[in-house]
């Protein structure tokens, strides 16, 4: 991923105390974080992908469930740093129909969703924007690594590199409101473009199970799925990793893995953003 933008992909390493687990840890982010989150969400629309290496995760973390979340409830004592962070790059939101409306989200494998496309399965997690074409669609997420796996790879691409080498006709027909997801039924969504324009940039709403409506969309479709294949990076999140992630041109995935379903699969955590007005 060509780093022609200084804030596309950066790596930022933390103190090592940060991520020694002290009580008053938590209660704050250190200024190097909270200048680059501030910057980061200043910088959206370009702002691409921050790493950040040595965030403070708690020394007595419990098993990884395996249940939803949502039935547990329990904090961890990172949620308050998070959602801290979270608010710096922009607007914390939530949607009711996910996660029950909770503002800091637990990801993490469930033998029930194994083979679903969701961030909770085994089976690889298709490249996407989060909830592509859904109206509030977040501007930017941060994801928190509680408890590594190094099996898993999570994925991303940075749809600006992919654009920059597209010819025209194919960028022109990206833009146009023909792409949808196929329903089980055989019907199709409201179509809609994948590239647009938002607050002066280009923005793109991406999902691999797209269908192009019309033979004529759907070279240009496959052109986009090749590009993003051949420019994907992997990273493999160690525990204290925090990923910022521009929504509006970045899509993000992850590799296929074997859950261990005891108590020591990796466990992640994620805040949707929107950006300040």
């Amino acid at each position: 991923m060509p780093e022609h933008h200084p804030y596309r992909r950066a790596l930022l390493t933390l103190p090592p105390d940060t991520a020694e687990g002290g009580e008053d840890q938590s209660s704050g982010l250190g200024p190097e974080l909270a200048r680059a989150a501030t910057r980061f969400g200043r910088t959206l629309g370009e702002a691409g992908l921050l790493h950040v290496t040595g965030a403070w995760v708690p020394a007595g973390l419990p098993p990884t469930p395996d249940r939803p979340y949502t039935e547990l409830g329990h904090p961890i004592g990172t949620e308050s740093p998070l959602l801290a962070l979270a608010s710096l790059v922009g607007e914390v939101i939530s949607f009711a129909d996910w996660h029950a409306g909770a503002r800091v989200q637990n990801l993490y494998p469930l033998r029930g969703e194994a083979s679903r496309q969701n961030a909770s399965n085994a089976v690889y997690l298709e490249m996407h924007t989060e909830t592509a074409f859904r109206p509030n669609t977040p501007d930017a997420l941060v994801l928190l690594c509680l408890r590594a796996d190094e099996r898993v790879g999570t994925l991303a691409c940075d749809l600006l590199d992919v654009w920059a080498e597209l010819d025209p006709g194919t960028r022109r027909a990206l833009a146009e409101p023909a792409f949808a997801f196929r329903l089980p039924d055989g019907t199709v969504t409201e179509p809609k473009p994948v590239a647009s324009r938002w607050r002066g940039r280009l923005r793109f709403n991406y999902a691999e199970a797209l269908c192009a409506v019309g033979e004529e969309y759907e070279r240009p479709l496959r052109t986009l799925r090749e590009g993003i294949a051949d420019r994907t990076v992997t990273i493999n999140l160690r525990t204290g990793d925090l990923l910022l992630i521009d929504n509006t041109h970045l899509v993000h995935g992850r590799t296929a893995y074997q859950p261990r379903y005891d108590g020591t699969d990796r466990w992640l955590q994620r805040c949707l953003i929107r950006a300040a007005a």
